[in-house]
């Protein structure tokens, strides 16, 4: 069958990167040996189907290197054998990028598929079968396959589900249908069900991380400039300095050269001791970096960026937002999911002077680069400090492009001692309040006496979650912990300005979509812990439906609760006098005050909390004039929450009546 149809790369392309060439499918679905995988911004060729190796670089917006290689798992000699798997690795992902329909791919996640190829070229060599014999072969892919761990197998089960995105005729091999493999099928079911979600980070741990970082961040605010005049010294001196003899430079070094006599001429011992940093060149560089990965991480906490998001930023992204003579701290960046689309993230001041602090920073190992000029715009926030070349020669410039700082990774955090935090039985008691679900205590990672094991991607989580509870009137100390930024997302989320719309509906994968959908699971939680769980006496007509549940021994389902406030069949909302159930917008409220609750259907009425509500009514009352018509108004207010009171006090009696 012959088809005149043209395929062009499925890759995501922005409007000046020079594209791939096309393909034009007659009868031959492969393309020439010249044809071009990859040009560079100028339309030069990088890569052509006849390489090894497919660099796929100059597509990836954030600078990242992208490349696939197609023989990085056979070792030594190219045979025959392992040629002709190369070539049909090569036809594997030529359809996967050129003849595949659907969404477009990130060159990043095509550059990931190089583990897939390896696996998949490994069992074909150690079982002398081609490509195409193993793909349609249910025995040998599940053979394949079945020894993987989970996660890699899931990997490389959907790279082959992919092909159902390519026609029939178009398909370089049959393949045989994957869902059938019905035992491969049941792990990957079993893994990905029981992929446990970052933890949260229990409050009294998050509330003295945010302490220990914006702690940092005014410390550094406020010796940067100073700290950066010092190293500008360093770095005009070491020229000098490199070239004393071994004894000056190591045993006599003269006073004017000895960085520790520098680093106190600048008043600068605070800052290396605070941060552990040693007083030599490897102790500026460490110190430097410390600093981007605190601003980092400052980032990360105050917006809930995820970590590609915050590494990947660039310099000019922080801008003041003002409006109703507020101030608002916007920080301008990209998703990295999906489209990678253009994202604007609301933080606090502490976010916004972690920007100013990376940006002064990377301003000045960028100046320190002799004969580069750039443009603000396309440097990252964090640079990387090696440029500086005070330790050893800074790295190449390539097509002008300058890479971002290797901060910190996991391991490296543990060495952090203001990050190392001992979980205690508080902590603990917390996190089964949060996710009652989940067996914390089979985990040994958060054993009572251990340190936190933070991740960072923990800060996007718990941003979200606490910052949804935070409107709650219970959760008032998990306000507090967010105070400048809980304040300032309500201004954006509550009242529905462009801005927050936009970063809502235009991108469902930033932090503020997980914000909105924890909110039925926070009621949730707070509905079976302040409710179902109470000891204390409901009143209402939902308090009592359920009071009259507990005595009739109905027993009370979590899983199910939960399911009900997921779907939107239940809600819950705490109130001054209790709680309210209703999932319609209270209309009674403004016009009546507290008291509309008291005959409400949806209304939960807690004893303790009534009390307290007539008592500050009471004292309210005694500070205004008695001739005023809102004194007649609140005290008639008054006598109705007392006459209820009274009325449930006496049944109240009359059940505990033992005759």
């Amino acid at each position: 069958m012959k088809t005149n149809r043209v395929f062009a790369a499925n890759i995501l392309l922005t409007d000046e990167m020079s594209p791939p060439d096309s393909i034009h499918l007659s009868n031959n679905p492969l393309p020439p040996p010249s044809f071009v995988i990859s040009r560079s911004i100028t339309g030069e060729t990088i890569s052509k189907y006849s390489d090894d190796e497919w660099n796929f670089s100059s597509y990836d917006k954030k600078n990242r290197p992208c490349i696939l290689s197609f023989k990085y798992w056979a070792n030594g000699e190219v045979t025959d054998v392992i040629y002709n798997i190369i070539s049909d690795l090569k036809k594997l992902v030529f359809s996967y990028i050129w003849l595949r329909e659907g969404k477009k791919y990130q060159v990043k996640n095509i550059s990931k598929l190089g583990s897939t190829l390896n696996i998949l070229a490994r069992y074909c060599m150690q079982n002398t079968i081609a490509i195409g014999e193993l793909l349609i072969s249910k025995q040998h892919l599940n053979n394949c396959l079945i020894t993987l761990k989970a996660g890699t197998m899931y990997d490389v089960r959907r790279f082959l589900l992919a092909f159902n995105d390519v026609k029939t005729e178009h398909k370089p091999f049959e393949f045989c249908d994957i869902k059938k493999l019905t035992e491969m099928n049941a792990i990957i079911i079993n893994y990905r069900n029981n992929l446990k979600q970052f933890p949260p980070i229990p409050p009294r741990i998050y509330l003295e991380y945010i302490g220990n970082i914006t702690s940092n961040i005014n410390i550094i605010l406020e010796n940067i400039d100073l700290f950066l005049d010092f190293t500008l010294e360093i770095k005009h001196k070491i020229k000098v300095i490199s070239r004393l003899s071994y004894n000056a430079r190591y045993i006599n070094t003269p006073p004017e050269y000895n960085i520790g006599n520098i680093i106190t001429n600048h008043q600068l011992d605070f800052i290396f001791n605070h941060f552990s940093a040693n007083k030599n060149l490897a102790g500026i560089i460490y110190l430097l970096n410390s600093m981007l990965f605190i601003c980092r991480l400052t980032i990360q906490m105050f917006t809930g960026m995820r970590i590609d998001e915050a590494t990947n930023l660039h310099m000019d992204c922080a801008e003041i937002y003002r409006k109703n003579n507020q101030i608002h701290y916007i920080i301008n960046g990209r998703t990295t999911k999906l489209m990678e689309r253009k994202a604007k993230w609301i933080t606090n001041k502490a976010g916004y002077d972690a920007t100013c602090i990376a940006s002064k920073i990377s301003h000045f190992i960028i100046n320190q680069i002799e004969g580069f000029s750039y443009e603000v715009s396309d440097i990252p926030l964090f640079v990387r400090t090696s440029y500086l070349g005070l330790v050893k020669k800074g790295p190449n410039i390539e097509t002008s492009k300058i890479l971002p700082a290797e901060l910190t990774p996991y391991d490296e955090m543990k060495k952090i001692s203001w990050l190392n935090i001992m979980i205690t039985k508080e902590d603990i008691f917390e996190l089964k309040r949060i996710d009652p679900f989940r067996d914390w205590d089979s985990e040994s990672k958060f054993n009572i006496g251990q340190y936190w094991p933070l991740q960072t991607h923990q800060l996007r989580r718990s941003l979200a979650l606490y910052a949804s509870k935070s409107g709650l009137v219970t959760l008032s100390s998990l306000r507090r912990q967010l105070q400048h930024l809980s304040a300032q997302m309500t201004l954006y989320y509550s009242r529905g300005s462009a801005f927050a719309q936009d970063l809502i509906a235009n991108d469902k994968l930033h932090f503020a979509a997980e914000y909105q959908e924890t909110q039925n699971y926070t009621q949730a939680l707070d509905y079976i812990n302040l409710i179902l769980l109470s000891d204390n006496n409901l009143f209402g007509a939902h308090g009592t439906l359920i009071k009259r549940n507990s005595k009739n021994n109905i027993s009370l389902d979590k899983k199910e609760t939960l399911k009900l406030f997921k779907t939107g069949q239940m809600a819950y909302t705490e109130t001054c006098l209790g709680g309210c159930t209703t999932l319609d917008v209270c209309k009674q409220r403004a016009t009546r005050s507290l008291v509309s609750c008291l005959t409400c259907e949806h209304a939960i009425i807690k004893k303790d909390k009534l009390e307290l509500v007539i008592k500050a009514q009471q004292k309210f009352l005694r500070d205004i004039d008695k001739n005023t018509l809102t004194y007649r108004t609140e005290k008639q207010d008054l006598q109705l929450l007392e006459k209820y009171l009274n009325i449930y006090n006496s049944k109240l009696g009359e059940e505990n009546d033992p005759y």
